[in-house]
């Protein structure tokens, strides 16, 4: 049989009805992504956990965490570590993508598999591995242990994306540059970071919202009372099954929303600047 037969009625169809195919298509999966999330916010204003559809609904529980002061202190120390944390790893990926791009030395491949290793092994592993290492050197669960941890897991997370706007960028401006007499600071301070900065932004944003929701490394490494919020969720989902898990999960989400609506607005105003 000719394969044209059967090509030639298919892109006809595909022409006719490619719009809808593509909507019957794409409406399944942003019901199998965005249902659950769409689910967990409707319930947090439910007055009970585990009835769906909820029989009443109330503020409460918005009410009872706004006064939670442990649920705040947990929010406040994520941010503690995703702020720290963040710039380290940025600062490193930055590093890594641009003598990754510009030279070749030896172990140049083992380095790049070492900063890829997190995100091939299971976190439970990454996780005991760390707190072995850190009780090697008398660890005792500190915050910087878990700046540490957090830095890295999200660094494979901002090179992967960092890594891209080093390899892009058109070299012959930095040659310009010192063509021109600047030095290698001032080339890269003033052509080329700005040239990556888009990269180098979402790198950041991406980093720290993977910080904020990292729960596995925070928990194997943290010590008593050192509890970020994804810990306190859990804590609270061990003990009993209240709305207010709900209320938490929509912390974790306007986090995520809000790290999306910063990337977008970066990016009109990046296609204003250029206009």
């Amino acid at each position: 049989m000719n394969i044209n037969t059967v090509i030639g009625p298919v892109e006809r169809f595909l022409e006719d009805h490619g719009k809808r195919v593509g909507f019957l298509i794409l409406l399944p999966l942003f019901l199998f992504l965005w249902l659950p999330i769409i689910v967990v916010a409707f319930m947090s204003f439910a007055d009970s956990v585990l009835v769906f559809p909820p029989e009443n609904f109330t503020l409460e529980f918005y009410h009872i965490f706004l006064d939670n002061s442990q649920a705040w202190s947990a929010i406040f120390t994520s941010l503690q570590v995703s702020l720290v944390a963040t710039p380290i790893a940025v600062a490193l990926a930055i590093m890594y993508s641009y003598a990754f791009s510009k030279y070749d030395f030896p172990g140049k491949g083992v380095i790049t598999v070492l900063i890829a290793f997190p995100l091939v092994v299971p976190l439970i592993v990454v996780g005991i591995a760390l707190t072995l290492l850190f009780g090697m050197f008398g660890g005792t669960g500190s915050y910087w242990e878990v700046v540490i941890a957090h830095v890295v897991r999200i660094l494979p997370f901002a090179a992967l994306i960092i890594l891209p706007s080093f390899l892009s960028f058109d070299t012959t401006l930095e040659e310009a540059s010192k063509d021109l007499g600047a030095n290698s600071i001032t080339t890269f301070r003033r052509v080329t970071l700005p040239n990556i900065l888009p990269g180098v932004i979402a790198g950041g944003l991406l980093a720290f919202t993977m910080s904020f929701n990292e729960f596995v490394y925070t928990y194997f490494v943290r010590g008593t009372g050192m509890e970020t919020l994804p810990v306190y969720l859990w804590g609270r989902i061990e003990h009993t099954m209240s709305p207010e898990i709900n209320v938490i999960s929509i912390v974790f989400l306007a986090v995520a929303l809000l790290m999306v609506a910063v990337a977008v607005l970066i990016t009109d105003v990046e296609r204003i600047a250029i206009r």
